[in-house]
């Protein structure tokens, strides 16, 4: 994962601007009355994310036609979003794109590989329909990451993923994410966690659900083997000129690099365990 700056964005000028472009007169001050319910769905999100508690926020459990607050249906609040905040016609759309924008070269925080391109629900407007614009709640993302996330909602802390905007200081500066060489030919690449044994047992399972979630097992092996194949005829030029050692000096820069930008992505995992393989630089890389 890759911590990003959290918005800056007011809640309250993002569903303004939603309400005003809704032609229904009824609808528009149906939802401005719901301005309590609003604000209090917001300050519990915030009390609850500065504990990392967000799975003790009560889901709807109701259908698209069920009331959740005044005469708003969940289908109606789910409509803030898809009707009035992503169409590139609509006035609140420029909230969308300063979202997507908070991401460092438009990369994916929750793999780190992928092109930002939609929002991520971080509690799925589905389930918390109140929070279905609230800036904090929507995290920009690739299309993998968006879609392929699963459906399920935490119902304890260990099994909530981490959330790019406040879920930073030792997620990012110690290393829990890990990979290992399997001596096949051509060689793959098995990615793994293992979280530093000073974190307490949430911690230490939430960066295994946030591997889970975003199946980056999978997704950092394909990352890997593209990687693989492209360090054959590198590294047999090293191995010409050093043997061994020459390998191993241009893996160690490699996993330098990597290590000082981004501690825990799949390609830090990757040159320190081929870094670490006798195997695979004697040969293994060919």
């Amino acid at each position: 994962m890759r911590a990003i700056t959290p918005p800056q964005l007011n809640f309250t000028d993002v569903l303004n601007t939603c309400i005003e472009s809704i032609s229904c007169e009824d609808l528009s001050r149906e939802l401005t009355a719901i301005n309590p319910q609003f604000n209090n769905a917001v300050q519990n999100f915030i009390a609850k994310v500065a504990t990392a508690d967000l799975f003790q926020i009560q889901p709807f459990t109701g259908d698209n036609d069920d009331i959740v607050a005044g005469n708003i249906t969940k289908k109606e609040l789910k409509g803030l979003y898809t009707s009035h905040m992503v169409p590139l016609t609509k006035p609140a759309r420029t909230y969308y794109e300063q979202l997507k924008m908070l991401a460092p070269l438009s990369i994916c925080p929750f793999c780190g590989f992928g092109h930002v391109s939609t929002l991520d629900h971080y509690l799925p407007k589905a389930k918390f329909p109140l929070l279905s614009i609230l800036p904090s709640n929507l995290v920009p993302s690739c299309a993998d990451c968006n879609k392929g996330k699963s459906a399920g909602i935490a119902t304890t802390k260990s099994e909530q993923c981490l959330h790019p905007y406040f879920d930073q200081n030792h997620f990012i500066s110690e290393q829990w994410l890990y990979a290992e060489v399997l001596e096949s030919s051509p060689a793959t690449i098995r990615y793994y966690v293992q979280a530093p044994e000073n974190w307490n047992a949430d911690d230490q399972a939430r960066v295994t659900q946030h591997f889970i979630d975003f199946d980056l097992a999978r997704r950092f092996g394909i990352q890997a083997g593209t990687e693989l194949s492209s360090l054959k005829g590198e590294l047999e030029f090293d191995f010409q000129s050093n043997q061994v050692d020459g390998v191993k000096l241009a893996l160690q820069k490699k996993a330098f690099v990597a290590a000082s930008q981004h501690l825990n992505s799949w390609k830090t995992a990757l040159y320190q365990t081929l870094l670490n393989s006798d195997w695979y630089c004697s040969g293994g890389f060919r």
